[in-house]
C-alpha cells in the first residue's frame, strides 16, 4: 500500500509517497519505477500510480499464492507476467461491471509498469534477449490497447442550476440562519472557499496549496488604479498534509485576475479568523494546520444536505447528486465560455482564454466540451446580480473598520 513518508527527520529526498507491503517492506520494482523512471511526476499523481501497481501485486498473490511479482520481473519471465495481467484485466473488467467505476488509468499504470522493468529492469541472459525483446513488444502493443471498461461517450458539462447558485450563496452567508457551520470561524473560511471556487474554477488542490501571501497587488499607472491577482504554484514548504496537494499539470501555474470584493474578503478571513499558525497556508483546519483535502468534499457534502427542496429537485434534473468542488470548475467554465461569446469573441480566440484562465494544455479537449455544453442564461444573470446582492449584505455584516 502507498505509505506516505513526510517526517521532518527524513532528509527531503527520502520524503513522499513510496509503496510498501503488508509486511511494510518496500515494493523493489515499484519503488524503483517510481523513484527512478517517474522522477517528475506530481505527488497526486505518484500516489495514483502507486495505488494501482499495489493492486497488481496484491492481484499477483491472488493467483499465484504468493507474493512473487517482483521476482517474475528480475527473472524476466514475461509468460508468467503475461498471466498476471490476463487475470488483472479480468479483474478490473467485472469490477468496473459491478460499480460503474472507470478502471482504464488502473490499468494503464500496471501495464506501463511491467513492460517498462522488462525492458530497463529484467535480467535476461544474452541467448533469450530476441525472444523477451518481442514478447515485450507484444506485450506493450497489445495490452496497451485493451480497457477495462467498455467505452462510453464523456460525461456531459453540467453547470450548478441558477436555483441551486442563488441557494449556495444563502446558505454560505455568514449571518444566515440556514448556515450549517457552528461557529464563526468556519462560516468565513468556508465563504471563502465557496467564493475561490465559484468565482475563479479553481480545482480543490490548487485551493489548499495557496499561501495567505498568494493574494498579489501593484498599481498599474496605465490604468490608473491597483490591480490584484492570484498566483496559482506549487509549494515546497514542509507540508504537514498525508495527502498532500499538488498542481495537475505544468499549465496548472497561472495569475488570476482577482475582483477587489474577493481580495477583502480574504484579507478579513485572513486578519479575524485564520489565527495564528505554523504554516503559511491560507485554508486552515480547526487544528491550525492546512485543511486536508478530503475536508474540501465534507464542506460541501453538508451543505448539499442544507439545500432547500426545489434546489435539490433542481440538481436531479441536471443529473447531480450532490454538490462537488468540480462543479463550481464547471459553472465557472461555463459563464466564462457564455461571456466570451456573449463579447462577439470568435470560438478558437474564446478556447485559447479558456485554457490560459483554468490552466489546460493546448492539446486538451476540455474548452470545446465547455463550448458545447448547454446551460441556461439566466445561470449568467444570476452569476451576477446575486453575488451583488451578496457583497452588499455581507458589508452589512461586516464591523465598520472592516467593511468590504
Amino acid at each position: 500500500m502507498p505509505v506516505n513518508l513526510h517526517q521532518s527527520f527524513l532528509p527531503p529526498s527520502l520524503r513522499g509517497v513510496v509503496a510498501v507491503s503488508s509486511c511494510c517492506a518496500p515494493r523493489f520494482w515499484a519503488t524503483i519505477w517510481s523513484d527512478v523512471l517517474k522522477t517528475s511526476l506530481k505527488p497526486s499523481t505518484r500516489r495514483q500510480h502507486l495505488s494501482a501497481l499495489e493492486r497488481l501485486y496484491d492481484a499477483t498473490q491472488r493467483q499465484r499464492g504468493s507474493n512473487c511479482l517482483d521476482r517474475l520481473i528480475a527473472e524476466a519471465d514475461v509468460d508468467a507476467l503475461e498471466d498476471i495481467l490476463v487475470g488483472f484485466f479480468a479483474q478490473l473488467r467485472n469490477e468496473a461491471a459491478v460499480e460503474q467505476v472507470d478502471k482504464s488509468s488502473t490499468w494503464t499504470s500496471a501495464v506501463s509498469f511491467v513492460t517498462d522493468m522488462l525492458r530497463y529492469a529484467g535480467s535476461v541472459p544474452g541467448a533469450r534477449v530476441l525472444d523477451v525483446e518481442a514478447k515485450l513488444l507484444r506485450l506493450d502493443t497489445l495490452y496497451r490497447q485493451l480497457a477495462p471498461n467498455p467505452k462510453t461517450s464523456a460525461a456531459p458539462i453540467r453547470a450548478l442550476p441558477p436555483l441551486v447558485v442563488e441557494d449556495l450563496y444563502e446558505l454560505f452567508r455568514p449571518d444566515s440562519p440556514r448556515n450549517p457551520f457552528k461557529t464563526a470561524t468556519l462560516r468565513w473560511r468556508n465563504l471563502l472557499i465557496f467564493m475561490l471556487l465559484l468565482r475563479l474554477g479553481l480545482r480543490r488542490g490548487e485551493a489548499a496549496l495557496l499561501h495567505a501571501t498568494s493574494f498579489k497587488e501593484d498599481f498599474d499607472p496605465e490604468l490608473g488604479k491597483t490591480i490584484h491577482w492570484l498566483d496559482i504554484e506549487e509549494t515546497h514548504d514542509g507540508d504537514p498534509r498525508y495527502e498532500q496537494p499538488s498542481l495537475k499539470t505544468q499549465t496548472s501555474r497561472r495569475q488570476l485576475p482577482l475582483s477587489s470584493e474577493l481580495v477583502d474578503l480574504a484579507q478579513y478571513y485572513t486578519a479575524n479568523f485564520r489565527g495564528r499558525a505554523n504554516y503559511p497556508h491560507l485554508l486552515m483546519s480547526q487544528k491550525a494546520k492546512p485543511l486536508a483535502l478530503r475536508s474540501f468534499g465534507k464542506i460541501f457534502d453538508v451543505i448539499t444536505e442544507s439545500l432547500s427542496d426545489r434546489a435539490k429537485e433542481a440538481m436531479r434534473k441536471q443529473g447531480l447528486e450532490n454538490v462537488s468542488c468540480h462543479d463550481f470548475r464547471h459553472t465557472a467554465a461555463v459563464v466564462r465560455m457564455r461571456r466570451y461569446q456573449d463579447a462577439g469573441m470568435d470560438l478558437d480566440k474564446a478556447q485559447e482564454k479558456l485554457r490560459v484562465f483554468f490552466g489546460w494544455s493546448k492539446s486538451s479537449n476540455m474548452p470545446r466540451l465547455y463550448a458545447k455544453a448547454y446551460f441556461e442564461t439566466s445561470l449568467a444573470e444570476v452569476w451576477d446580480e446575486k453575488f451583488e446582492t451578496f457583497v452588499d449584505a455581507l458589508r452589512r455584516t461586516l464591523p465598520e473598520h472592516h467593511h468590504l
